[in-house]
């Protein structure tokens, strides 16, 4: 079967040096169950003890994901239930000059939807500049759901980062339960990115709502983990 997907052969742009280091900081946790749709009462929940993170420009909330189908577990659909493991990891995405503030969190229990999570010990992973990254949710409309609709439109969020992407491919769509409403999303993975640019993606994320986990990119290694997610811990 043919694999859908934006190929396009076109010179990178050049794109501009960063302003300051953007970091994950990643805690151990303790906890049996999590809803998978958890993107708003999980923000609500870090942001509560973490105030500060909604006026800070390039923080981020990483959703928490359990075992992977590679690893032979099917994930489960969006209104289902993660099983965690020792392995389980929630990653928040800060400036490093935030980090001992984030540290905070560390011995916190958050209250997710009537399920206990506690935060443990920190450690800070750099992002790598490979030339591919992946975002699991990138949030879309009514009018973006379309894959050819949808990899139009990341180009132009791209191109606003002074980046002409080359090749990038997107995932199904997810739902999540805000008060808002329904919120949408795709995963993205982007290849072929000149570290510089790969950099560039990572720091600023593309389009909204970093703090719902949306927009939000991980360094992989292939262009083989858009079938294969990076594991638990991210390691």
């Amino acid at each position: 079967m043919t694999m859908p997907g934006f190929w396009q052969e076109a010179p990178v742009a050049k794109a501009p040096v960063l302003p300051e280091t953007v970091i994950d900081l990643v805690f151990r946790t303790e906890g049996r169950q999590l809803p998978a749709d958890h993107a708003w009462t999980l923000s609500r929940a870090v942001t509560r003890a973490l105030p500060w993170l909604e006026d800070e420009a390039h923080t981020g909330i990483h959703l928490i994901h359990g075992a992977q189908s590679g690893n032979g577990w099917q994930q489960p659909a969006d209104n289902g239930v993660i099983e965690l493991s020792a392995r389980t990891r929630f990653v928040l995405r800060v400036p490093e000059t935030r980090v001992p503030a984030a540290r905070a969190l560390s011995g916190q229990t958050l209250e997710i939807d009537r399920h206990a999570l506690t935060l443990l010990g920190a450690r800070v992973r750099p992002l790598t500049p490979f030339a591919t990254v992946l975002a699991r949710h990138i949030r879309v409309t009514e009018t973006t759901t379309d894959e050819p609709v949808f990899l139009e439109h990341t180009a132009q969020w791209l191109g606003e980062l002074g980046i002409s992407p080359t090749k990038m491919l997107c995932g199904r769509i997810h739902q999540f339960t805000t008060p808002q409403g329904t919120m949408l999303t795709r995963s993205l993975l982007i290849t072929d990115l000149s570290p510089k640019d790969s950099a560039v993606v990572q720091h600023n994320g593309l389009g909204p709502d970093r703090l719902l986990g949306c927009g939000l990119f991980l360094p992989h290694k292939s262009i083989g983990a858009v079938h294969t997610p990076l594991t638990e811990d991210g390691d």
